[in-house]
């Protein structure tokens, strides 16, 4: 369909009818998920309790239909609990249910004050987030686009190619949840230049809401990294202003980030209060100054599935480790004809060097990495994997303004150099990962590489056809660009299970019995599952987590795991002691810290000579044996005192004289204690725990955790809206006052 001028209705209804399909097809894409012919329930896959799993269409597992686990483990799993918390009347500031207590907003990827995290409340929540955020993702480009003065047709294109990106096809964790918000930025930063250059006041409001959204979406890597480029569009984009304008513009674009970072200040203390006091692995010293994929795998930029499903091939299993999406054929063509004409020239330019520099930096190419030294923070980062969603969606835009070239002369020559130089470089990668002796194989190669090729021919049969009009060339380019992004996004849904049921009797069995004490457990019920499910496990699959807890946990529970991945079965020395080594070795250890339960998996009981340790076996279910420990240490302890625990968080005592009170949660600053309404002392015992005084008689008292400062957070949240309210009102003001002249 040929472009349309885009006036009064008729500009209106093919903006409704984009806005539309854009909302349209991704529930067209998952609707075998929406309609339950595939099951997309994390749990399924990895909580350890499937019963009946079978797989879907594309096979399994693997492949699977996500690289990431933690799309189970932080994502839905902590951010359930923290939506839970607030559904019972508390701030989801501390989780009681992961190791002896860990910060939960503060960890941050449990998104626990992000809005779109309310959906994980319902069963399929995690799947409606995801759809929301490729809607968003999708319609904010096209917003954009359209306000740059893009075609329709290529504004639609390179929206749907976004929301179809490669970082939303194969990570689903929380990686995923600021990249909608990238566009809706540049949003704000388009609006805010517009009304500089007419002379209003104004415009910067979008800008305030996509870095609000950005922060709270819980991956602060990736809504920095996004930040580095939204900087550089908004310096180049000055640039076209006038001398006397830009300090304006620059203003007000600064303003609205003041305002975003003081709305954002709740969760940001929550972060940086956790973070010195956590462990964070690769993410202190040099981190990832060295390290990215390998020069081996960048033909997958371009032909995704040249390596087969998700974590296929075991030999490749480092590059799906630390991939983080792709490009496609088309996308790349049409980029690469995007980087020449003469409209927005300097924006061209800069995106382009943009997806250069930082393709360069993921993939280690010489030089490369020098930038790390130089780029504040961005060494901590694990930036090859988090930079894809920029060079996306950088290459979107120059796919959308070379589409946008629909009435230039020579777009049919320029569009077949892109396609040979596409060509060339699908054969670079290929002679590349052949000299590196990778040699792929299997039906799911084969279906990458046939359909890789199918394309290459009907573009090469679209783009060397004689006598066909712009428009038609556009509008076929187009389709064959939403095609391929729908293509390859379809791949990994199809990869979810098709049967299978979550086995819960386990589950049923501690939340009626654990009461406060604590299970471990040596495989099944994976963390952090423990936390969705509201029953306290000693163990962690997270990042960061408290240094202090893992230092106890190799010093006094588990010699043989390692600091991120205390799961009962991620072993640090494979030849090592086995987790149940450790278990029996250190049980004083594991009843110290008020462990009562252990779950084993049910086809590797815990020896005979257990029972000799007090230790008994008292439920099962298809997926563990439940053994009970004699004595474990009780959560509340005050010698010679009656306690009478209504929460985890508050009871009653009743002392014949002065006593101390342990609680058996994780010492840290921001506890504060209340006995009789009167706060407390809380001191550290035994290494990692809180204890206070009791007075003599009957006492209330109440544990609050909250992290440090958080009242002047949230002055600073107060003031933050006021600015961004007060930017609103000028806004609406300023456009008024623009009709009525």
């Amino acid at each position: 369909m040929p472009d349309l001028k885009d006036t009064g209705d008729q500009s209106r209804r093919i903006a409704i009818t984009a806005v539309i399909l854009l909302c349209l097809a991704p529930l067209i894409v998952k609707a075998p998920l929406l309609l339950g012919l595939l099951n997309s329930d994390p749990t399924l896959l990895y909580a350890g309790l499937q019963q009946g799993l079978q797989s879907g269409p594309f096979g399994g597992y693997p492949p699977y239909p996500t690289i990431d686990p933690n799309i189970a483990f932080t994502s839905h799993a902590l951010g359930h609990r923290a939506i839970l918390d607030i559904l019972h009347g508390q701030w989801p500031w501390w989780n009681y249910y992961e190791g002896v207590g860990t910060p939960l907003a503060g960890e941050m990827q449990s998104a626990a004050l992000f809005p779109l995290t309310w959906l994980l409340y319902f069963r399929q929540g995690q799947l409606y987030m995801h759809l929301a955020l490729q809607m968003i993702a999708g319609v904010s480009t096209y917003a954009l686009l359209r306000r740059m003065r893009i075609s329709q047709v290529g504004s639609v294109a390179a929206a749907l190619a976004f929301q179809f990106n490669g970082t939303f096809a194969w990570l689903a964790n929380a990686v995923i949840n600021p990249i909608a918000f990238l566009p809706l930025t540049l949003i704000g930063v388009e609006m805010a230049l517009e009304r500089v250059a007419s002379g209003r006041r104004g415009g910067a409001f979008w800008i305030t809401i996509g870095l609000v959204a950005a922060l709270y979406a819980g991956f602060p890597e990736v809504a920095y990294l996004d930040g580095l480029l939204i900087l550089a569009w908004t310096l180049v984009r000055m640039a076209a202003l006038p001398s006397p304008l830009r300090m304006r513009f620059l203003m007000r674009v600064n303003l609205a980030g003041v305002a975003a970072l003081l709305l954002s200040a709740p969760i940001l203390l929550a972060f940086f209060d956790y973070l010195p006091l956590g462990f964070t692995g690769d993410h202190q010293g040099d981190g990832y100054a060295s390290a990215h994929l390998p020069a081996s795998a960048l033909v997958a930029m371009l032909v995704p599935y040249i390596f087969g499903g998700i974590f296929q091939d075991r030999a490749l299993t480092g590059f799906w480790g630390a991939v983080g999406g792709y490009v496609g054929i088309t996308l790349m063509m049409l980029a690469l004809c995007g980087i020449f004409g003469q409209r927005y020239r300097g924006l061209r330019i800069m995106l382009a060097l943009w997806v250069f520099v930082t393709v360069s930096l993921s993939y280690g190419l010489p030089g490369a990495n020098v930038l790390t030294l130089i780029i504040p923070g961005l060494k901590l980062a694990a930036f090859y994997r988090y930079l894809p969603p920029s060079w996306e969606f950088s290459l979107c835009v120059l796919a959308a303004l070379a589409l946008n070239d629909a009435t230039h002369a020579t777009l049919q020559k320029r569009l077949r150099y892109a396609y040979g130089a596409t060509v060339i470089l699908v054969l670079a990668g290929c002679v590349i990962t052949h000299s590196a002796g990778i040699r792929p194989h299997g039906r799911y190669v084969l279906g990458g590489v046939v359909f890789a090729a199918v394309l290459l021919i009907v573009l090469a049969i679209i783009l060397f056809r004689r006598n066909v009009s712009a428009n038609r060339l556009t509008l076929a380019v187009s389709i064959a660009l939403a095609c391929e992004s729908a293509m390859y996004f379809i791949a990994p849904v199809m990869s979810n299970p098709s049967r299978g049921t979550v086995d819960l009797v386990g589950v049923r069995f501690l939340q009626a019995n654990l009461g406060m004490q604590r299970f471990v457990t040596l495989g099944p019920l994976a963390p952090n599952y423990g936390s969705y499910f509201g029953i306290a496990s000693i163990n962690h699959n997270d990042l960061p987590i408290p240094r202090r807890w893992t230092e106890f946990v190799a010093n006094r529970l588990d010699t043989n795991t390692t600091p991120i991945s205390f799961t009962g079965s991620v072993r640090g020395d494979p030849a090592g002691p086995s987790s149940q080594d450790s278990l029996l070795k250190n049980l004083p250890n594991y009843l110290a810290i008020g462990t009562r339960y252990v779950l084993a998996p049910i086809s590797a009981p815990l020896p005979e000579e257990s029972k000799a340790l007090g230790i008994k076996e008292v439920a099962t279910d298809t997926n563990m044996r439940i053994y009970e420990l004699s004595n474990p240490r009780p959560y509340f302890d005050a010698p010679a005192c009656s306690l009478e625990a209504a929460t985890r968080g508050e009871l009653r005592a009743n002392c014949p004289q002065r006593a101390t009170l342990t609680r058996l949660e994780l010492y840290m600053p921001g506890w504060r204690a209340f006995v009789n309404g009167q706060e407390a002392t809380i001191s550290q015992v035994d290494e990692i725990f809180q204890q206070i005084n009791l007075p003599a008689g009957s006492s209330s008292v109440q544990f609050v955790f909250r992290p440090p400062h958080i009242e002047w957070a949230f002055v600073a949240f107060a003031i933050g809206l006021l600015m961004m309210l007060g930017e609103l009102g000028m806004a609406v003001r300023s456009k008024r006052a623009a009709v009525r002249a």
